[in-house]
């Protein structure tokens, strides 16, 4: 390529932009991701061919001197062109060579995005150069050309500083809310270094500041009509799309501390109102909530204390209640077990003291009553019933309320006038047999002998020279029947 191939000042070169312009990926998002790789994909085939192509094109054009070769010399009708010498016309080419390779590379970095005004000024400067080189002016076309290839190095060696600029822009403009602006900056520096995590950051906060900014004035809104739960949705709906966006983060922050507190009073209002009324259940739902609110309130502490105290309180009054109709039964037992378990818990509850003894009392009365009159037989005996006479003497007259003890105690006292009533009892034998009664006495022999016997078991022995001994058991019990024993011996032996 020769410097009449360049393209003119006014015009740019394949996959070259106009200088002082800047490219389509800044203006319109939408277009800029396809046109900026096919825009590299031609300029990485024109660098190639640069590389490649040029320095044959240049070295051919030096040496054959050919007409066809040779730059067209522009006819001035006032001033006719400088002929230099063929060692000037090498500077200007290979000033030209250095200046298209640095082009190529910096077009491969974006250069035409973030490099105004130098990059303009750079293609005009090789315009010039052009220019200078179409009139044989090769000197001057050397300076321009290197000129040129100097303002290119210097953007690239100053692509940090304009990295850094870019990002420092890009969020200044953000903080005032100027999305545009800041879209913009942050694509300079993304097409300085496409891997920056700091310009994609920008770039995605930059895009939706506005939908953002809409949220938050919704917000703003609900929050002055009172309307919290709906501030709450908008702020957190700001806070998803940005979630480093701070007024967004404050405002929802505050918003949720209002509809806290709010939800915190009534919570706090319907337990102590349930507490008063000793609806226990209700306070303990209300303060539950009011807890998972705020779970280091000292006001909700204090009320779980009254509520503890009120479930002690009600919990003593039904155990109280319980136990007065267990008492009122005359189920001892069930009471004592009663007045143990209120005393495990609250041992000074007074009234289970107080019951407890009597309850024991009376329930190991019960059961020494019982004792005689699930088996009436043991009143037979003197022993038994002595103790039992006994046992009526202790348990004195009963309080009228005392039913069951007032007739377990009638029972046993007819028991023991029953077991000291002698029951008459008729015995009959053959006048041959001789007749005894263990702890009775000898009757001797008799066809028929009547005789008054206390209740209970005796045992009746007959014996007959010859003859085998007879035993029979006589049980007497109380009542009117009449008894009557058969006892004779009749077994030969």
């Amino acid at each position: 390529m020769t410097p009449d191939e360049l393209p003119s000042a006014g015009s740019p070169g394949p996959g070259l932009q106009p200088p002082g312009t800047l490219p389509q990926t800044v203006e319109s998002e939408t277009r800029s991701n396809g046109l900026i790789w096919i825009a590299l994909a031609f300029v990485i085939v024109l660098g190639l061919g640069v590389l490649l192509v040029l320095p044959k094109m240049v070295s051919g054009t030096a040496d054959s001197q050919s007409e066809v070769a040779q730059p067209q010399v522009a006819v001035e009708a006032s001033t006719p062109p400088v002929q230099d010498s063929a060692s000037a016309r090498s500077d200007a080419e290979k000033a030209l060579q250095e200046f298209l390779h640095t082009r190529a590379r910096m077009e491969l970095a974006n250069v035409m995005i973030w490099g105004e005004p130098q990059w303009s000024q750079a293609v005009e400067g090789a315009n010039k150069g052009n220019d200078h080189f179409s009139q044989r002016q090769f000197a001057m076309a050397a300076q321009a050309f290197q000129g040129a290839s100097e303002l290119l190095h210097l953007l690239e060696s100053q692509s940090g500083q304009r990295l850094t600029q870019a990002l420092e822009s890009g969020w200044q403009a953000l903080q005032v809310n100027d999305s545009e602006s800041a879209i913009e900056s942050f694509e300079i520096a993304k097409a300085i270094d496409a891997g920056s995590l700091e310009a994609l950051e920008g770039l995605e906060r930059a895009r939706v500041r506005p939908e953002l900014l809409g949220l938050m004035t919704d917000g703003d809104i609900a929050r002055t009509n009172n309307d919290l739960p709906a501030a709450q949705a908008a702020y957190l709906g700001a806070v998803t799309l940005d979630g480093a966006y701070e007024p967004a983060e404050t405002a929802l922050r505050e918003v949720t501390e209002e509809i806290t507190e709010l939800a915190f009073r009534d919570a706090m209002s319907r337990a102590l109102k349930a507490l008063e009324s000793e609806q226990v259940q209700i306070a303990d739902a209300a303060l539950r909530q009011a807890a998972s609110l705020k779970p280091d309130s000292e006001v909700v502490r204090n009320a779980q204390q009254e509520l503890m105290q009120a479930r002690q309180r009600l919990w003593l009054e039904d155990q109280r209640r319980k136990v007065e109709q267990l008492v009122s039964d005359e189920n001892w037992t069930a009471a004592v077990s009663t007045y143990r378990k209120v005393l495990a818990r609250t041992p000074q509850a007074a009234f289970a003291r107080q019951g407890l003894g009597f309850a024991e009392d009376r329930e190991r009365l019960h059961q020494q009553l019982d004792h005689y009159l699930q088996d009436p037989t043991r009143v037979y005996s003197d022993q038994p019933r002595e103790n039992a006479e006994k046992l009526l003497v202790s348990a004195a007259r009963p309080p009228a309320g005392e039913v069951r003890l007032q007739e377990k105690i009638r029972r046993l006292q007819v028991m023991i006038t029953e077991a000291k009533t002698p029951r008459l009892v008729t015995l009959k034998s053959d006048g041959l047999t001789t007749v005894q009664i263990y702890h009775v006495g000898r009757l001797g022999q008799f066809i028929s002998q009547q005789l008054e016997l206390r209740p209970g078991t005796y045992t009746v022995v007959g014996s007959r020279p010859g003859y085998r001994d007879v035993r029979q058991t006589l049980t007497v019990k109380p009542g009117t029947e009449q008894l009557a024993l058969d006892i004779r011996c009749e077994e030969t032996v």
